[in-house]
């Protein structure tokens, strides 16, 4: 059908209904070569359009089903999805005007084969349209609720924050992690010397500061940065939050009370994919150090294979094993560093995976607890004495952070938790980061980074 819609819309379309029906991420969606022949300008709007939709998607549910008159199960998906669009529009884009994001939106209800649906969908943005303010508190009575629409939130996850945190520190959790995260990245000199990096980026007016939470990181202030520009693409820097690079700085061994008698150091990472924490460890360790790097599956290790070549670092040794299991090494007790940054919930991630809101649930952060239990006993086995175990998970959850060390601790005591001493020799203050029981924490909300928890565990030699 011959319909008029920009190719941002028709784009964030595809993606959306990607996300919907193939549980796909928007942002390996969006870093595809499928959209590469948009403009800069339509590609920008495509992000805006799906990163959005997806963190309002609760609220805009609730406008749909109220201007409606029905539930959203009742409603085709694809008419759903393009609704979403031009609510999200009306709603968050004041820059857009009401008819084109009424238009384009019904048009792609038409472009999708609901052209019986179009009136339905012009009815329904104009009723939004019409309704310029909006009381929640009026509308909304039960106050979990109002605030899971107000925030765009589950109310199931907001519940345990309140438990945790109080009502307006949850409030302002949920919110911050509908904001669009910051560029964080590192230096990788094995590829371009930092000063020659600097110049790139001052001669391309993208101004950068260096990071207050993790070493050597910096932040891009202003100024754009794509994963497609000179320094990512040949490798001169890494795109990696600041979290993210402090747990491979965790596991750099600095302090002679960590250090064993082998002669070459051993370091094995064990749920490495997608590569940044370890070929981050591995430019920290000496260059005679021994890395071990494994996944579950062999796609990703060929994904990380190519990340190490395009950094530089070819000395990481790619071993395919499910870590729930039994580890296949020729004895236990070999390596001086294990890693574990395990599979999680994610929910430290929600500015870059919105959509994992929409899909996580109690039940499933339970089943990743127990996972993760036997991921850290498995991982445990391979550290020598006098070695020092890393644990970490992007997630705001206890049930995979402190309650998974307390659990582990509690059967093998011979572990001491030395997350404040290696804080403080990264020079980093540990007060703001140490939980009341065991590990650190970051938080979207209070650090600006993704919320991550992590601990350092020494085994007692």
């Amino acid at each position: 059908m011959n319909v008029k819609v920009t190719p941002s819309r028709i784009a964030a379309f595809d993606v959306l209904w990607r996300v919907e029906t193939e549980d796909a991420f928007a942002s390996n969606l969006l870093a595809s070569p499928r959209y590469d022949d948009l403009s800069r300008e339509d590609h920008s709007l495509m992000q805006e359009l799906s990163f959005g939709v997806l963190r309002w998607q609760i609220q805009l549910d609730f406008f749909i089903e109220r201007y409606a008159r029905r539930k959203i199960a009742k409603l085709d998906p694809e008419v759903v999805i393009a609704l979403r669009l031009g609510l999200y529009q009306l709603k968050f884009l004041s820059r857009v005007p009401p008819h084109a994001a009424i238009n384009e939106s019904v048009n792609l209800v038409k472009q999708r084969g609901k052209k019986s649906a179009a009136p339905f969908a012009n009815a329904v943005l104009r009723a939004a349209q019409r309704e310029e303010r909006f009381d929640f508190n009026q509308a909304i009575k039960n106050p979990i609720e109002r605030l899971s629409v107000e925030t765009a939130n589950p109310q199931w996850l907001l519940k345990r924050w309140i438990k945790r945190f109080g009502e307006e520190e949850a409030r302002a959790m949920a919110l911050a992690n509908n904001a669009a995260p910051r560029t964080a990245f590192r230096f990788n000199t094995r590829r371009a010397s930092e000063a020659q990096t600097r110049d790139w980026l001052a001669a391309n007016s993208v101004a950068i500061r260096d990071s207050n939470l993790t070493p050597r990181a910096a932040i891009v202030e202003s100024g754009f940065l794509s994963p497609q520009s000179e320094p990512v693409r040949e490798g001169w820097i890494y795109l990696q939050d600041e979290a993210s690079q402090l747990v491979a700085h965790l596991a750099a061994i600095q302090s002679n009370k960590f250090k064993t008698q082998n002669s070459k150091l051993k370091s094995l990472d064990v749920c490495a994919a997608p590569g940044g924490k370890t070929t981050l460890l591995a430019s920290l360790l000496p260059a005679s150090a021994q890395i071990v790097a494994a996944d579950l599956h062999l796609h990703r290790l060929r994904t990380m294979r190519e990340l190490s070549q395009r950094l530089g670092v070819n000395d990481i040794h790619l071993v395919q094993l499910d870590a729930a299991r039994d580890l296949p090494f020729d004895q236990e007790g070999e390596f001086d560093i294990v890693l574990l940054d395990a599979p999680c919930s994610g929910l430290g991630t929600l500015q870059r995976h919105p959509e994992i809101k929409l899909r996580m649930s109690e039940d499933r952060i339970e089943q990743l607890a127990e996972l993760q239990k036997r991921l850290i006993a498995n991982a445990a086995r391979q550290l020598c004495a006098g070695g020092l175990l890393i644990y970490s998970v992007c997630s705001t959850e206890p049930e995979e952070g402190e309650e998974v060390v307390a659990w582990f601790r509690r059967n093998n005591p011979e572990f001491r938790d030395m997350t404040r001493e290696r804080l403080v020799e990264l020079d980093l203050d540990p007060s703001p980061l140490l939980t009341p029981r065991f590990g650190a924490r970051t938080f979207t909300r209070r650090h600006k980074s993704e919320s991550f928890f992590f601990c350092a565990l020494w085994k007692r030699k």
